[in-house]
């Protein structure tokens, strides 16, 4: 058996292969055929007679300039306007594609899911509403914390289901009647199926200490926890310089910038959310971490510095702060902050290849993670809001990140690719997944055949590196810039222009894409590597595929909820819309295949990336009771295993509600729809957890009104229930598609006895920033001395 034919195959793979003949993609039209075209496109020459009189005479004749008409303006009116014209209260002319319905006269159409029929009006799948706005988001408070919500954030999709649980409790079927127009007046506010909690107040009720610090004991432990947990997803500091730094601070009289205080703050805010998320004994009071929170924002995030031209410190701070506010689930905020660190960054040209000759090698690296690191960010929060992030591919040059840490950059087998760029392209930028999604064209032509237009590039040298964080950022990186084009290519409002031929092909081409991604994976990062290899491969591993199962819904979910009501035709499941719907169905299920059935949410949160494992629990749990919504239309046969999925992410949810307000919403609206549908298809929820619902969420993050819901487990002593979760994934996969007091540093100055939290330092930033204001390299004056390798 060949290498090849042992290659680990996708999950799904072959589902745009499989009954070929039923699959294949109609070719893009071409723009002429979208174009109207006049029947006369030559002017007027002269008359008969004067042209006989120049031939009998052998005179030259004046040819007139050839000057192209203008087509004319008709004023056709058709018969019945397109969804989208009605939705706009537009004319509809007929000759646009506006929605599925309207093709040009030649196109090719695939059985059922191209026909000239118009798209079901209750299809939330159909992107007819992706270039508007639906309700006034600046009506109250609530709608402002929440914000803008596109079609690809699963708080839209709970929006439709909460609509469909509303028709069921009524006694209608969940589905709407074909030819029925779609309301909005009932369908529920976005901020009021918005489990986020952004309404939530994050200030702090009492003056602030701005230079107090934590106890050694306390700080080294939020430190180490954040270094473990994540750091090695989240790069954004120089591991082995911050630590040197911090130990300084501590065991010396140093006094760094409030730049460089405000980053340790931050790193104190995360580590003490972890810390309540798991119920560690040693944690600090509640609601500590917005102490830490106040502190950065006095240092480094005030009106001073945000209107101060950014620096690296900077940036770094902006990009912490974004990052703790969206583990603790404030996402419009840290949507907001996540742009000015992504335009600080920017301002700097973090976004661009550096070739500065007087900058170190790595140093250079630093930045590029700085970069790769808000990207990411950027990226992840763009798919849980549904907001467009404008970071298009072209206008990135930066290096992926080096798959070696801090301190392996020195090694031979990393030094001679490290310090090569040209080798460094050949091994690793150029021979990524996310190479042919750079360049890949706008409007494919041959999305009929994607199965056969995917590159292949020699990727051995990557996956002959032994397991590193840095390896698995990597490919975190390579997959975030192909989810990245599926949010460009299929939820882009140009789409609403096109017809659902031409989205076909887009989702064709980045379903190659995300499987050949899946394919480069090395063994020790692949779900299909069963050996346990510790913790760490662990929790890599969960990391990529909840990622990359994520990928797959957000990819599939169109053509999961594009259905018509009425009954279909056997034949017709065989079309590629039908197997990109039970791909999407799959992924969910897959992606809570990858967590226990008996719910351990101090397991979960310490194994997982623990400040977005709610939305990936959310995308599946939706996906799921969408499904049973719609009566399992395309798929009845997976109405039992629905109800077995959906009732294990409730538990989940339920559980993780004990010490969450966002999980206790999602748990909630969750359970409504769930109960509703219950009573619609006719299936027992006896066995599930129940509690009071909440009206409101308390306005405080400092309350604690979950304290009666104890958390279920204990904090694990070892990986092995993990992995033999994992190994049953990696098989479906193949087969199927106490309080501390604070600590005033006697080294660190203030202006006023009794500070509050307007106390500013008078040390100056510039003269203690550990940054060259020109050059941007460490000045370590107060830091201790360390090798040149150790510059950021």
């Amino acid at each position: 058996m060949t290498k090849k034919e042992n290659a680990v195959k996708p999950p799904a793979e072959g589902l745009a292969s499989q009954n070929s003949m039923q699959n294949k993609l109609p070719e893009a039209p071409s723009v002429d055929s979208f174009q109207t075209t006049s029947g006369a496109n030559t002017a007027s020459t002269p008359g008969t007679s004067q042209v006989e009189r120049a031939a009998s005479t052998n005179e030259k004749v004046a040819i007139p300039r050839h000057r192209p008409s203008t087509a004319p303006r008709y004023s056709r009116r058709v018969p019945r306007a397109c969804e989208s014209c009605r939705q706009r209260k537009t004319k509809c002319s007929g000759d646009i594609p506006h929605g599925v319905e309207r093709f040009p006269p030649n196109s090719v159409t695939l059985p059922g899911e191209l026909s000239d029929e118009p798209s079901s009006p209750s299809s939330i799948g159909s992107l007819d509403g992706i270039d508007r706005v639906e309700e006034d988001l600046n009506r109250n408070e609530e709608s402002r914390a929440a914000g803008f919500m596109g079609k690809i954030s699963e708080v839209t999709w709970m929006q439709h289901l909460q609509k469909k649980a509303k028709h069921c409790s009524q006694g209608s079927s969940g589905s709407l009647e074909h030819g029925q127009s779609k309301s909005h007046e009932d369908e529920p506010a976005l901020h009021a199926t918005n489990y986020h909690s952004d309404e939530v107040d994050i200030s702090c009720p009492e003056p602030v200490e701005v230079y107090a610090v934590p106890p050694p004991q306390l700080a080294d432990r939020l430190f180490d926890d954040y270094l473990k947990t994540v750091h090695p997803f989240f790069p954004i500091i120089n591991r082995r310089l911050f630590t040197a730094q911090y130990r300084t601070f501590f065991d010396s009289n140093a006094q760094p910038s409030d730049k460089w205080l405000a980053i340790m703050n931050m790193i104190f805010a995360i580590g003490a959310q972890y810390a309540h998320l798991t119920r560690a004994p040693w944690r600090g009071e509640v609601g500590d971490h917005l102490i830490y929170l106040t502190r950065a924002r006095i240092l480094s995030v005030n009106g001073d510095d945000l209107f101060s031209h950014p620096d690296l410190q900077q940036i770094q701070v902006e990009g912490l702060v974004a990052f703790y506010l969206l583990s603790t689930d404030q996402i419009n905020r840290a949507w907001r902050i996540s742009a000015l660190a992504v335009r600080s960054a920017i301002t700097l040209g973090l976004n661009l290849k550096n070739n500065s000759p007087t900058t170190p090698d790595v140093a250079k690296e630093a930045r590029y993670r700085v970069w790769w690191c808000l990207y990411t960010l950027e990226h992840l929060l763009g798919t849980m809001t549904g907001r467009a992030t404008y970071i298009v591919g072209v206008n990135l040059t930066t290096p992926l990140p080096f798959p070696f840490d801090e301190d392996q950059l020195s090694e031979p087998m990393a030094a001679e690719t490290f310090r090569d760029t040209h080798l460094r392209d050949e091994r690793i930028n150029n021979v990524m997944a996310s190479t042919s999604v750079r360049h890949m064209p706008l409007h494919p032509t041959r999305g009929a055949e994607t199965t056969h237009s995917a590159s292949i590039y020699d990727n051995s040298w990557v996956k002959s590196l032994p397991f590193s964080f840095s390896l698995g950022h990597l490919y975190y990186c390579d997959l975030a810039l192909i989810v990245q084009e599926i949010v460009n290519k299929v939820y882009s409002t140009d789409c609403v222009m096109l017809p659902w031929a031409h989205i076909l092909q887009r989702i064709g081409e980045l379903k190659v894409q995300l499987d050949q991604w899946y394919q480069c994976l090395p063994e020790h990062l692949n779900l299909s590597e069963n050996k346990d290899n510790g913790s760490d491969p662990l929790r890599c591993k969960l990391a990529l595929n909840l990622h990359y199962l994520s990928a797959r819904i957000t990819l599939g979910r169109p053509c999961f909820c594009r259905r018509d009501p009425q009954k279909r035709k056997i034949d017709e499941k065989s079309t590629f819309n039908h197997n990109m719907a039970e791909l999407t169905l799959q992924s969910a299920k897959l992606m809570l295949d990858l967590i226990p059935d008996e719910p351990n949410v101090i397991e979960l949160y310490e194994i997982s990336p623990w400040w977005c494992i709610l939305h990936y629990l959310m995308q599946a749990a939706t996906v799921i009771l969408l499904e049973l919504s719609f009566g399992s239309l395309m798929m009845p046969e997976h109405v039992t295993s629905s109800v077995v999925y959906s009732k294990k992410s409730l538990r989940w949810l339920y559980a993780m509600s004990a010490h969450s307000i966002a999980s206790r919403r999602a748990w909630q609206l969750c359970d409504i729809s769930l109960r509703a549908l219950a009573v619609n298809i006719g299936f027992n929820v006896d066995d599930m957890p129940s509690a009071p619902y909440y009206q409101s969420v308390p306005t405080s993050a400092l309350a604690n009104p979950h304290s009666h819901m104890a958390p279920k487990g204990s904090r694990p002593g070892s990986t092995e229930r993990w992995n033999s979760v994992l190994e049953d994934v990696s098989q479906a996969i193949v087969q199927h598609p106490t309080q501390y007091p604070y600590w005033d540093y006697s080294n660190v100055p203030t202006t006023d006895p009794t500070p509050s939290v307007m106390v500013k330092s008078h040390v100056s930033d510039e003269h203690y920033s550990p940054y060259d204001p020109i050059s941007g390299a460490f000045i370590r004056s107060f830091f201790p001395q360390l090798s040149e390798d150790d510059q950021p």
